[in-house]
């Protein structure tokens, strides 16, 4: 499925949502912000509940100056919007659980920017997702959101398809003011090779 709004000449089936822009590095807090403003909205029906640990909050380690600043504005936006923020009754801690009356239930693990390594970070994320694909059938779907950035893209591309596939595996990059979801088994091109 390629979106209506998407341009593109790539058989890739993706969904955009939002205004694309460029956007300033997004910490791990920001990019569940984003998911919550533009993927999976309240006022479409979406119940989001996440879990949130204090290095998100910048809290604790070494953390970039400003960060706990931002992160805290994101938390309130987060609470504004209406999003539980804890542990999920159900799932756990997963990062991100997207109830919806209609819609599969979505489980995703989020990644930002860090003073770790970006293929570190993923390996750690999808590490997590594994841990919590306990039900297996069709009302649920997991997925992995990182921000929308060239080096965020090269690491989602390291995902075979067909794993994609196989774990119905959704990814999201998520900007400032933009989101786009690439369903289970969509490739993403590699641009740089024209």
């Amino acid at each position: 499925m390629v979106a209506a709004d998407s341009v593109s000449r790539w058989p890739v089936r993706v969904r955009f949502c939002g205004v694309s822009q460029a956007a300033p590095m997004l910490y791990q807090l920001e990019v569940k912000l984003g998911l919550a403003k533009l993927a999976f909205q309240a006022s479409a029906g979406w119940r989001l509940t996440m879990h949130i640990d204090p290095m998100e909050k910048g809290l604790g380690g070494k953390q970039r100056r400003g960060k706990a600043k931002r992160a805290s504005a994101a938390l309130r936006e987060l609470r504004r919007l209406g999003v539980v923020i804890g542990t999920h009754k159900l799932f756990g801690p997963v990062d991100v659980v997207a109830d919806h009356p209609s819609e599969p239930t979505h489980l995703i693990e989020v990644e930002g920017e860090s003073g770790r390594q970006r293929e570190q970070a993923l390996y750690s994320s999808l590490g997590q997702l594994l841990l919590s694909m306990k039900i297996w059938s069709d009302g649920i779907v997991y997925g992995i959101a990182v921000p929308d950035t060239r080096e965020w893209w090269q690491q989602l591309r390291k995902i075979p398809l067909e794993v994609t596939q196989r774990l119905r595996l959704w990814r999201y990059s998520v900007g400032v003011s933009s989101c786009t979801r690439l369903e289970p088994g969509a490739g993403i091109p590699d641009w740089e090779r024209g």
